[in-house]
């Protein structure tokens, strides 16, 4: 089932001489239980695709589809109440908050969503299957990198969303640990029925993608 879906997306910043077209024409789905990865080099567009897809800033033409509704023109409160309910962030620097230890991180999302998370039970799953339980005590500047990653990821899913964005979620990791994120990604979309859309230029990754699309200035192709 196609949960996003991205039609004719055009992002231009600037105006006149000083225009730059960020995306151009842009037609892109991802369906729950899969892995999509978004690949290209820097400056390619990937990071605006991932705003956009996200809801952290509108597109200037085009429609972003969620379950088939047309969140292009959503209200910002509309946007967070999106991002809080259906969409969840892996970003590159793990956003970790330092000074709460890895239980605490959980607790915190329960302050700020206090519906539909994860049981204990679930999340104690969940924590068992990305190999964190005993570091539930522990604080980021006491985790490695990798650990920080699970972590992170352990707390995006716990929201329940159904569409996971990661940018570049491998980028600081040796090949050992990219290939047991790789395989995580493609178990929980698998086993959890989410949507994980991998912004990367890691070709490390591809052998977990379900479908690969290609980024080069501004433009998208689909290449698997």
């Amino acid at each position: 089932m196609t949960v996003i879906e991205l039609k004719d997306v055009d992002k231009f910043y600037g105006k006149g001489t000083a225009k730059v077209e960020a995306l151009k024409n842009i037609n892109f789905q991802a369906n729950k239980g899969e892995v999509v990865l978004i690949m290209g080099p820097s400056g390619a567009g990937k990071s605006t695709f991932l705003t956009i897809a996200g809801s952290l800033q509108k597109p200037t033409s085009g429609q972003i589809l969620i379950n088939g509704e047309n969140i292009s023109e959503y209200s910002n409160k509309q946007s967070n109440n999106l991002r809080l309910n259906k969409i969840g962030f892996v970003l590159q620097a793990y956003n970790l908050v330092p000074f709460l230890n890895v239980h605490e991180q959980f607790v915190l999302v329960d302050k700020v969503k206090k519906q539909n998370n994860l049981s204990k039970a679930d999340l104690q799953k969940l924590l068992e299957d990305l190999g964190v339980t005993k570091l539930i005590k522990k604080y980021p500047n006491e985790l490695s990198g990798g650990q920080q990653q699970r972590v992170a990821i352990a707390r995006a899913l716990y929201a329940n969303p159904e569409i996971i964005l990661a940018d570049e979620p491998t980028a600081s990791l040796d090949t050992k640990n990219v290939e047991e994120v790789g395989k995580l990604f493609k178990k929980l979309a698998k086993e959890r029925d989410k949507a994980i859309i991998l912004v990367t230029h890691d070709p490390r990754l591809e052998k977990y993608a379900d479908h690969i699309y290609e980024m080069m200035d501004g433009k998208m192709s689909k290449k698997k």
